[in-house]
């Protein structure tokens, strides 16, 4: 009977001292983590046949999303457009965990974001200050070969005029000089679902649209309906990607990305690739280190590391008296 009591108490007295170490570790490690920007105006060579991948709503799963971050990284995508949503909620321990786990994976691959609805602060008088402190600007764009990329910021679901405006001077003066136009935000113009409007106002849609169908863009991405679904629009393909981790939607399916090439005759093809489920290993650090304050945390973890030494105490009290 003492041998199983000791060996209880040895399981106990470890599992206390690991959890200890893992909570104080998680708080305090690596100190605040640095950002990670986008290649705004910058012309990226594109080395060959241009391979790139998108996805979006990720929503600090970060479980779900490092899989797809390395599925679409070991398929060869020369960079990743992240169409928004990449925390749950717009807070700086939420932003920290994020970029701290990018910076872990090791990407190696520009990762270009732009805002969705959850990474803003509502009721703030700066919403998008966290968010451009880790992810830059909230609009841009760069190139890449004989492609051009917009990112445009449309999540007040009015597509403000302001956004809009800049959208029309950039691609007035940019769109000639390249062969392709892809332009790349949160909300899509419209939601081809029959019966739902996760989407702009109707208004701002046919405007952006009518907008993007004078410059000849060549396609569009956008995320915020948690699915996979396509839609055309006055001959311009719309693809809706938002299955980076985020609950799903309808049409309910697999997690995913889409991985986009673009051949030299200037064609795009975007193929919707599958991720395995996977369970999220990673909720419980992800609770500690976003939802609870640091110092409560730190003392937890403490509480944790002083109940392991009095275990251990304890059991060498009972080993010397037997």
């Amino acid at each position: 009977m003492k041998t199983y009591r000791r060996l209880a108490l040895s399981c106990l007295t470890l599992a206390a001292l690991l959890l200890g170490m893992l909570i104080v570790w998680s708080v305090s490690h690596g100190g605040p983590p640095a950002a990670l920007l986008p290649p705004a105006g910058e012309g990226l060579p594109a080395g060959g046949p241009l391979t790139f991948a998108v996805l979006g709503d990720s929503r600090g799963n970060n479980t779900v999303f490092d899989h797809v971050l390395e599925a679409a990284r070991r398929d060869g995508a020369r960079f990743i457009l992240h169409t928004g949503d990449i925390v749950h909620e717009a807070t700086p321990a939420q932003f920290d965990w994020v970029l701290q786990e990018i910076a872990e994976l090791g990407l190696k691959v520009p990762l270009c974001v732009v805002p969705g609805n959850h990474d803003l602060a509502r009721g703030t008088t700066t919403p998008g200050l966290l968010y451009e402190r880790a992810f830059g600007p909230r609009r841009y764009w760069f190139s890449c070969g004989d492609a051009l990329f917009v990112a445009l910021d449309d999540v007040t679901n009015h597509c403000d005029k302001r956004d809009l405006q800049w959208l029309d001077e950039t691609l007035a003066g940019l769109r000639p000089r390249y062969k392709e136009c892809f332009v790349f935000t949160h909300v899509p113009p419209r939601d081809p679902r029959p019966g739902r409007e996760h989407c702009l106002s109707r208004q701002s849609g046919e405007a952006l649209m009518e907008m993007l169908k004078s410059h000849d863009v060549t396609a569009v991405f956008a995320g915020h309906i948690h699915s996979y679904v396509e839609d055309r629009i006055d001959g311009i393909p719309i693809y809706i990607t938002g299955g980076a981790g985020a609950e799903r939607d309808v049409p309910v399916g697999p997690y995913h990305y889409l991985l986009c090439s673009v051949d030299e005759g200037g064609s795009l093809s975007a193929r919707k690739v599958d991720v395995a489920d996977v369970p999220d290993a990673e909720y419980a650090e992800y609770a500690f280190r976003t939802k609870f304050p640091p110092e409560l945390v730190l003392v937890l973890g403490g509480l944790f590391l002083l109940g392991g030494l009095l275990l251990t105490w304890r059991g060498f009290r009972h080993a010397r008296q037997d």
